[in-house]
Formats: C-alpha cells, sequence, structure tokens
C-alpha cells in the first residue's frame, strides 16, 4: 500500500514540474515505471480528482486538478450559486440563487446554463466560457440578469469543479457590485451558525486559516481528531504532525496556489492525537481579494485510511492479476501469431484460387470439368457461349451428348486409359444447342485433387483454321498443278534443246565451239536436274505437320538404298517421334541419296542423335572417298546454296527444324538435323 502511494506521489510531483501535462509514455518513461500501471495510477488519480487529462493530437495529456469538492462549496459558499455537470445541466443549487432568479427546483434541476436568465456582457459566449471553466480554468465575468421585465448587473464566477464520482464540473457563483464574495473567492471569512452547524456534523475537516497560517475557524470534526476544544485551536498555527519531507510538500502545494490557480490537493499521513498514524487527503483553497491579494487559506480534509488500506489490497491483487494477464498475454500473443501465419497464409490461397478462378472463367478456350460418370460439373463462360448453352444446361448433361464422336468408346475405358496416360489431344466435333456442328480440338487431362478424380478438357473452336487450312490446300493443289504443268512445258524444251545440242556437237569439227556446245548441254542437263527436284518436292506444306517415328522413316529408306549394297547403320533412342512435314522421307532420301554420290565405292552411312541443351540433334554422317570437287559438281552433290539442299531446308523449317553441315577432315561429311525440345517426344503419341 505504502509503495501505491509513493508511485501516486511521484506522479504527482512529475506532473507539478509539468503544469501544461504529459501522456502516459511521458510518465512511464521519466519515473522509469510501466505503462500499465502509470494508466491505473492515473485512473485512481482521476477518480479522486485529484488529476485531469484532455486530448492533445492523436494522445491523451494529464495533469494536475484545479478543481474544488462540489460538496465543499456548498458547505462553504454563502453567495448565490448554482451547480453544472460535465454537459452544462444543473444539477445543484442553494437557495440564495432559488430566490435571486425566482426560479423553483423543477425549473432549476435538469436546464442548461444558456436556459438561465443571464446575458454575458463581454468576452466569449455562454458556451465558450463554460467551456474553458469545465477544462480547469476560473472564469469571472460581467452579465445582466433578467427578473420580471427588470435588468440587473451581476458578476458570474464560473469556478471548475469535482463530483465524488470524479467527473468535472463548474459552479457558476453570482454577485453584484456590493455583494461581493470574501476575498473573490466566494468563501465568507465568518462562518454564519447555520452554516458552522452544518460543518460541525460532518465527516471532513474544516479549517479556515490567514496567510500565515493562523487558525481563525475549525469545525467539530476536526477539533476530535486533534482532541482539542475549538478555543484553543482558534489563534495557533495550523500544522499538520508529518514527517519533515512531507511537510515540504504540503508547504509547497499552498506556495503553488495562485488566482489563476486557486485550488490544490495533498496526500500524507499524519499522527493524530491518540497517536495513531492515519492517512489524510486535503483540499487546500488560496482566498484572494479583488486586487488578487492573498487573505487566507481553506482547507477541507478527510481521513483516507480505510482507502488507503483498500487500495494496498487491491494494488497486490492488480500485481498477481497483472503476473497472470502477462503470461497469459504471452500465451495469447503466441495463439495470435500461429493464427495470423494461418489467416495470412490462408489469404494468399484464397486469393490464388480467386485469380485462378477468374483466370478459369474468363479463358479464351472452353473449359469442361468432367466427373467419373461423365457428366459436366464445371464449365466456363468460352463453353457458354461457344455452344450456345446455358450454364444450366452444360451441367445437366453428359459430355458424349455434346461431342458424340466419344460415345464410340465407353467412358470407363477412356477414364482408364486416361489414368494411365494422362493426357489425350484429339480433334472431334461438338454439337451446339441449335444443332449446328463446328470442329474443335480437344485436350483431355486426367487430375486428381485431394483424392478428388475429375477431367479436365480444354475445347478450341478450330473452326477458322479448318478453313484455312481448306484454302490453303486448295491453293497449294492449284500451284502444284500449275507447277507442275510449267515443269512438264520447261522440261519438253530441254529436251528439245539437249537434242539439238547433241546434233550440233556431231556437225561440228572446231574444238572451241565444241567446247562451248559441251557447256552448254551440261548447263541443260543442271536444268533438267533442278526441275526433277522440284518434282520430288511439289506437295511441299499441302499437308499439315505429323508426329512421325524417326525409326519407321529411316528404315523406309534404308531399304531403298541396301538393295544398292549402302551399310546403313542406326543408333537412335526407341520411340522417338519428331513433328515435321511428310516429305521428312524425301529429307533423308537425298542425304543418303548424296552419300552414294559422294563414294566411288558403296557408301558406310552412320545415323545417330545427341542432346545439346534442349535441343535433340539427329546426325548423318559418311565419308567422301575417291571423288574430287570437279566431279562433286558433276554427279549433283549437295554444296551449299544448291537448290535441292534449299528445298531440304525449307521442309525442315516448316515445324523449327535446322539443318547443319558439319565437315569432318579428310573426306568426312556430317549433316545435322536440330530438333526443338517442342518437336519431338521419346514416347508414343496418341491421337489426332
Amino acid at each position: 500500500m505504502e509503495d501505491q502511494q509513493e508511485e501516486l506521489a511521484r506522479i504527482k510531483e512529475e506532473l507539478k514540474r509539468h503544469p501544461d501535462g504529459l501522456s502516459i509514455t511521458d510518465i512511464a518513461g521519466s519515473l522509469h515505471l510501466n505503462r500499465n500501471s502509470v494508466a491505473k495510477y492515473l485512473d485512481i488519480l482521476q477518480i479522486q480528482g485529484m488529476v485531469d487529462g484532455r486530448k492533445r493530437g492523436t494522445s491523451k495529456v494529464y495533469y494536475l486538478s484545479r478543481r474544488i469538492p462540489a460538496d465543499a462549496l456548498k458547505k462553504i459558499c454563502l453567495q448565490p450559486f448554482i451547480i453544472l455537470d460535465q454537459d452544462g445541466i444543473a444539477t445543484d443549487y442553494n437557495q440564495q440563487f432559488s430566490r435571486i432568479t425566482g426560479l423553483s427546483a423543477e425549473q432549476i434541476r435538469g436546464r442548461g446554463f444558456d436556459q438561465f436568465p443571464f446575458k454575458i456582457l463581454e468576452g466569449d459566449t455562454t458556451q465558450q466560457i463554460f467551456r474553458v471553466a469545465l477544462r480547469g480554468t476560473e472564469q469571472k465575468v460581467r452579465a445582466s440578469l433578467f427578473l420580471n421585465d427588470t435588468e440587473t448587473p451581476v458578476h458570474l464566477t464560473l469556478i471548475p469543479l469535482v463530483f465524488t464520482t470524479g467527473k468535472p464540473g463548474v459552479a457558476i457563483i453570482t454577485g453584484d457590485d456590493d455583494l461581493s464574495m470574501a476575498g473573490g473567492s466566494g468563501l465568507s471569512d465568518t462562518i454564519n451558525p447555520e452554516l458552522r452547524m452544518f460543518l460541525d456534523h460532518q465527516i471532513e475537516y474544516a479549517v479556515r486559516y490567514t496567510p500565515e497560517g493562523i487558525i481563525l475557524w475549525v469545525n467539530e470534526p476536526y477539533c476530535q481528531a486533534m482532541a482539542r476544544s475549538r478555543e484553543d485551536l482558534i489563534g495557533r498555527p495550523f500544522k499538520h504532525l508529518v514527517p519533515t519531507e512531507d511537510t515540504q510538500r504540503i508547504a509547497a502545494n499552498r506556495q503553488r496556489l495562485n488566482p489563476k490557480y486557486p485550488a490544490g490537493m495533498v496526500e500524507f499521513r499524519a499522527i493524530m492525537a491518540n497517536g495513531e498514524a492515519r492517512w489524510q487527503r486535503w483540499w487546500d483553497r488560496a482566498l484572494f481579494d479583488d486586487r488578487g491579494q492573498l487573505t487566507g487559506y481553506f482547507s477541507c480534509g478527510l481521513d483516507i485510511t480505510e482507502e488507503v488500506l483498500i487500495r494496498s489490497k487491491l494494488r497486490k491483487s492488480q500485481d498477481m492479476l497483472e503476473e497472470t494477464i502477462v503470461a497469459r498475454t504471452n500465451e495469447l500473443r503466441e495463439i495470435n501469431r500461429q493464427l495470423y501465419d494461418e489467416m495470412s497464409r490462408r489469404e494468399t490461397i484464397e486469393q490464388q484460387l480467386q485469380l485462378t478462378q477468374f483466370a478459369m472463367d474468363n479463358a479464351a478456350d472452353m473449359v469442361f470439368w468432367v466427373n467419373r460418370n461423365g457428366h459436366v460439373d464445371y464449365v466456363n463462360k468460352a463453353a457458354v457461349s461457344g455452344g450456345g448453352y446455358t450454364t444450366t444446361d452444360l451441367t445437366e448433361t453428359s459430355l458424349n451428348d455434346i461431342f458424340p464422336i466419344l460415345a464410340a468408346h465407353a467412358w470407363s475405358e477412356i477414364w482408364e486409359h486416361l489414368k494411365r496416360e494422362g493426357t489425350e489431344s484429339r480433334q472431334i466435333e461438338m454439337v451446339r444447342k441449335d444443332g449446328t456442328r463446328i470442329p474443335v480440338e480437344m485436350l483431355i487431362r486426367y487430375l486428381e485433387y485431394h483424392k478428388n478424380e475429375f477431367v479436365c478438357c480444354f475445347v478450341r473452336d478450330i473452326s477458322e483454321r479448318k478453313r484455312m487450312e481448306l484454302t490453303l490446300h486448295l491453293a497449294n493443289k492449284k500451284l502444284n498443278l500449275l507447277t507442275s504443268i510449267a515443269r512438264h512445258d520447261i522440261q519438253n524444251k530441254v529436251t528439245v534443246l539437249l537434242g539439238y545440242l547433241s546434233r550440233a556437237k556431231k556437225r561440228e569439227t572446231d574444238p572451241v565451239i565444241r567446247e562451248y556446245l559441251d557447256r552448254q548441254e551440261q548447263a541443260a542437263m543442271a536444268i533438267r536436274d533442278e526441275i526433277a527436284i522440284t518434282r520430288d518436292f511439289k506437295d511441299l506444306g499441302v499437308s499439315p505437320p505429323e508426329w512421325l517415328d524417326i525409326h519407321d522413316v529411316i528404315a523406309g529408306v534404308a531399304a531403298r538404298f541396301s538393295t544398292m549394297g549402302a551399310k546403313i547403320s542406326v543408333d537412335l533412342p526407341p520411340h522417338l517421334f519428331v513433328y515435321a512435314d511428310r516429305q521428312m522421307e524425301r529429307v533423308f532420301f537425298r542425304l543418303f541419296e548424296n552419300a552414294a554420290r559422294a563414294s566411288s565405292s558403296p557408301p558406310s552411312i552412320q545415323v545417330f542423335s545427341y542432346k545439346d541443351r534442349d535441343r535433340f540433334v539427329i546426325c548423318v554422317e559418311y565419308d567422301r572417298t575417291g571423288i574430287t570437287d570437279r566431279e562433286s559438281a558433276d554427279k549433283g552433290i549437295l554444296e551449299p546454296g544448291s537448290s535441292s539442299l534449299q528445298i531440304i531446308r525449307e521442309i525442315l523449317s516448316l515445324t523449327d527444324l535446322i539443318l547443319e553441315e558439319v565437315q569432318k577432315p579428310p573426306q568426312g561429311v556430317r549433316y545435322e538435323i536440330a530438333v526443338p525440345a517442342i518437336s519431338y517426344r521419346q514416347s508414343p503419341v496418341k491421337g489426332t
């Protein structure tokens, strides 16, 4: 209990040094106390009426209260007064106020300050003056009292009060030019018999004394506490029997009083006449005249020993409670941290799910989620608009009703196949609600999430692509027809040209001219060979690319050359599929044919592969034995920039395949076909 009183005293001393006010954080930092403890002590001081608080920016500051107790005012003030609560509503008054205003109790209580018959003659408005006084600053204003059509000049003194509940209030004391409060404070130097009898029957101590501390009057409770008569106390110095440090605090409390802040409170433990130490709380009120000169003091004291003991017990309970709260708070903080982490994780997942749902709903392709029974569980907006159905139509139907070609196989078989393979793609027809059919490309993928199995179908309308492919196919057919006619005409003309050149060579005897004719014949034969090459590749790009088994492609070409004595070895991974044009067989045919021409004996050709980062490289390697550069040209061997080599590259470029030539000394040649990652697979490709 003593520790609590010491802390309360320290806080009040700190507030005395800072009359503008301090926040809880300022007090805790200055006195090295816990913020919760400081807040608790300030609540106690506010309940006791010793401390007031107000907002300053975003924080609250506290300062020593300069108010007098409302009960004490009623005991000592002889002037007409009315007491207002913090809302400006009248809660109490004395008979003198009722008499000068002519108002009854029903007309006074519950009435607002601005509803009384007063008119402020100077300064701020009624509400502004009231708010200043409520915040703790005494106000004196000139006013007029209107009663029975009569205007009477009066002085109003607004004094800050504190109720027993600790809430603030304001007392309005009324006086005129001839009737002033003693010392300008509303406290009379002489106590009339009725008031003396009233004060003698109170439990509070009441003492009136001079500026020098000489007692002018005391009430009966104080006489009993000091075990002396009133006559024996009057005329003696007013002193408390307390330790030296408390004596200094009591004196300092009185010295701080001034006309602006006339009231102050102090608590201490005093020795009573029977030798018992008792805790007391005293309100000291300095009395000043109209010129601001100190005329004396009026002090009211109260024995608070029981309160102090209760507060001591309460503090011990609070300390135990604080320890429990700290322990529980730490536990709750850890639980809250874990909860916050879990909430953050779930919020992130929820945002991802919402983003995924939004992306799925607004995907350009049609999306169908199908369960094990073949019924549609979910469709996106594109599926609804693409098929002309409603969402209800699609979720209440079977997938086979929308894509009839799937009915050719039992859904259970398709389901099991998808569980094994994972993914399947195919081009089928989709039946719209109006009965029309549109070509679509469907990618079906089996998924399992938290033991929930379903199939996700991504469907794309390829009507426009089909129309473009058909248009391109027709254009290629017409172009091939035109090329075939042109090629036939050119070959005929070249045949005629070669015939005339042959006849000319037989008739010509001049060796120079015969050499010119030989060169012309070679040029004509070269033109004929180039035209023959274009015949081989006349169907380039007519059909769409396919996934081709390279083993099958090379085996078919190798079989044709094996009959001519060629030795062909193939070392490729099993199940190697390449996405390429159907003319891929002609690519290897030309490469093997070139190897046969590049050797004077049956060729030895090696076909192998290797990985180059994310590319797969297919190599065709052979030797040019016994063939000169001149003979290479004569035999039509592939040379950089030749038409045959260029057409091979065009075939490969349809699916981004690249042909590169690598020279191997002394006579070795290697052609490498680089296949990008998206254009090869090492597993069978199902569907079309």
